[in-house]
């Protein structure tokens, strides 16, 4: 049995974390962290049921633990890392903080398992590289794709922006409506970037819905190269891997077929036009694309089932 804590367990990557390890085998939660919630018993908060629903918030976390989850935005990461790091325990950042570090292993799991057993600091990638990598890494590793720039079509809930008061994200100037935000400003795309090794052209956009995130991204392929074989290659890297789903053309990649799964769907669409086809890439942002995704890193790292706590 290892012991966990959860920095940032107010927010919506904490609870969902909160949520799945209260049902892991294998683990305890012995703290959670949450200046808001301080003092209030997880049952009345989560709902959660035993020894995890009777445990009170805390402000600050001074047990001793095997791994902490740093739900936390990347400044308070930056801070929290070395001290858990220091007094011994593993830790996995979900923040942007560590993600082009190289003291840290970037946790996209389907390719960095051979990295994870031995990982003393795991970066969470985000939710739209998470998504997009996924749809695309194996079609540029198989040299699919041309060098050109990538252009990403983004779109995710509203719980993708944080748990923070910010006008925009007001049920008013939510609800019946749809925009781009953060347009060349993004901090998910020297991310990207770096994980595609390609310049990329990333448009995202709110939802008028809480969760669930969909990718289309626009990919110049090189010559010879057809719908059939990106579909092709995507099903052979994937094909034995749990949370990965290659769907046929047609077939509904609506971010609903996701929610509050830890799954990944990606599929292509059946026309290429002037060497340009289309990927798609569809998660639940909170879920694969944050706590799922941090879980499935844990079970590596502590030698657990990938599947253990997210899978029947």
């Amino acid at each position: 049995m290892h012991t966990i804590v959860i920095e940032g367990a107010s927010g919506y990557g904490g609870m969902e974390l909160s949520r799945i390890l209260a049902r892991h085998a294998g683990v305890e939660i012995v703290g959670l962290s949450s200046s808001r919630w301080a003092g209030r018993p997880v049952h009345e908060i989560l709902g959660l049921p035993g020894p995890v629903g009777a445990l009170r918030y805390e402000k600050t976390l001074d047990q001793s633990a095997d791994l902490a989850f740093l739900a936390t935005p990347a400044d308070a990461s930056a801070r929290l890392a070395p001290q858990w790091l220091e007094r011994g325990a593993r830790v996995i950042d979900l923040s942007n903080a560590y993600r082009a570090s190289d003291d840290a292993v970037y946790g996209l799991t389907e390719f960095a398992r051979e990295q994870l057993s031995d990982a003393r600091l795991v970066a969470n990638p985000g939710c739209y590289p998470t998504a997009t990598q996924l749809a695309l890494l194996p079609l540029i590793n198989q040299n699919m794709l041309a060098s050109e720039p990538i252009h990403v079509d983004a779109k995710s809930g509203a719980t993708g922006a944080g748990r923070k008061v910010d006008e925009t994200l007001l049920f008013n100037e939510l609800v019946d409506n749809h925009y781009p935000y953060r347009v060349g400003q993004h901090q998910h795309v020297p991310e990207l970037e770096r994980g595609l090794g390609r310049d990329v052209l990333f448009t995202p956009h709110l939802l008028p819905i809480q969760r669930g995130l969909l990718v289309t991204a626009y990919v110049k392929v090189n010559p010879g190269i057809t719908a059939d074989n990106l579909l092709e290659c995507l099903k052979e890297r994937y094909q034995n891997e749990p949370f990965v789903q290659v769907v046929e053309p047609g077939a509904d990649l609506g971010v609903r077929r996701v929610l509050s799964t830890p799954l990944c769907r990606v599929g292509v669409a059946p026309v290429i036009k002037s060497s340009w086809a289309r990927v798609f890439g569809s998660i639940d942002n909170l879920m694969k694309g944050a706590a799922s995704q941090a879980v499935q890193n844990m079970n590596l790292m502590f030698g657990y089932s990938e599947t253990d706590g997210l899978l029947p």
